[in-house]
């Protein structure tokens, strides 16, 4: 007995100990780390970032979504910004006023209910809004401040060659027309007149072809596409920082704890309400039950003879 009492306390202090090596490693491991000469924390070991930021390529994006091309490149710049609110009208409102603050225009707009399995209808939105590109970095930025932002993305697309080779294309058709109608003046067969117009009809359906082209091309690079997502939800989805400190997770566990209480009992409660119902139906059937079981019983009762007496 002794023995095993003597084993238990070991395996306990065991568990003590490691538990207790684990709340300072956790608490005291920010200052563990070394400091660089500007004063952020670097882990031991790694390299310190770069004093100035990387090159890129031409006609690539830099970090603030503006593109690195030369001044005539042709870019089309495609952005997306996914949002949660809790004031869906309100946000909604505030996308629209920016649209018309930066002279834009909502190329496709979508709104709809979906239902949360907790029976809360929340409301969700997809905009297609085009911005002009020397506004849109502005335009973005604003954007951001109209609601929780959760995700976004962008793309610079660098169509100079090909808009080059198109115009191009397009100016040797236009003197392949040209002769083509010198020619036609000059035509006296019928077989060359002939010739000349299927010649001409098929390079004039090549040069309204390469014209729509271009035309969508100026467009795309002139007005840049931003596509944005705005979401209902009750409560805005949070991260925890690696930086936080015991206290702030401590006292974000006991918040987020405290929340889900709250829902937890608003859940139940309104379960409740919906199986009233059924428990209401279920109570006047068993309370039926048992008055029809005790009429039975005491009919029995009387029917019963009773015990014989012996004269």
């Amino acid at each position: 007995m002794k023995r095993r009492n003597k084993l238990i306390i070991g395996i306990s202090s065991v568990v003590v100990i490691l538990f207790i090596g684990v709340f300072v490693s956790s608490f005291f491991g920010g200052s563990l780390n070394e400091k660089s000469e500007d004063g952020s924390s670097v882990a031991p070991g790694m390299p310190e970032a770069p004093a100035e930021e990387p090159s890129y390529g031409e006609g690539t994006p830099d970090y603030s979504g503006r593109p690195t091309g030369g001044a005539g490149d042709k870019i089309i710049g495609t952005y997306s910004l996914n949002f949660e609110t809790l004031t869906f009208p309100e946000t909604i409102k505030a996308v629209d006023e920016l649209v018309a603050q930066f002279k834009g225009y909502i190329e496709y707009s979508e709104v709809y209910n979906q239902p949360s399995m907790e029976g809360k209808i929340f409301k969700y939105a997809r905009y297609t809004i085009r911005i002009p590109k020397n506004d849109v970095a502005a335009f973005n930025t604003a954007l951001k401040n109209t609601a929780h932002i959760i995700s976004e993305n962008s793309n610079l697309q660098n169509v100079t060659r090909y808009y080059n080779d198109t115009t191009a294309r397009l100016e040797s058709l236009e003197a392949q027309r040209k002769r083509l109608n010198e020619l036609y003046e000059e035509a006296d067969r019928m077989e060359d007149i002939i010739n000349i117009e299927s010649r001409l009809q098929d390079i004039m359906y090549q040069i309204e072809s390469l014209k729509g082209e271009l035309n969508y091309l100026n467009e795309a690079v002139s007005y840049s596409t931003v596509t944005v997502y705005v979401q209902e939800v009750a409560k805005l989805t949070t991260g925890e920082s690696i930086q936080a400190t015991l206290s702030e997770r401590l006292g974000k566990a006991l918040k987020d704890s405290l929340d889900f209480f709250e829902e937890s009992l608003v859940t139940f409660a309104i379960a409740v309400i919906y199986i009233l119902p059924f428990l209401a139906v279920l109570s006047v059937m068993v309370f039926i039950a048992v008055k029809v079981r005790k009429k039975k019983i005491h009919v029995k009762g009387k029917e019963a003879p009773g015990p014989s007496s012996k004269e």
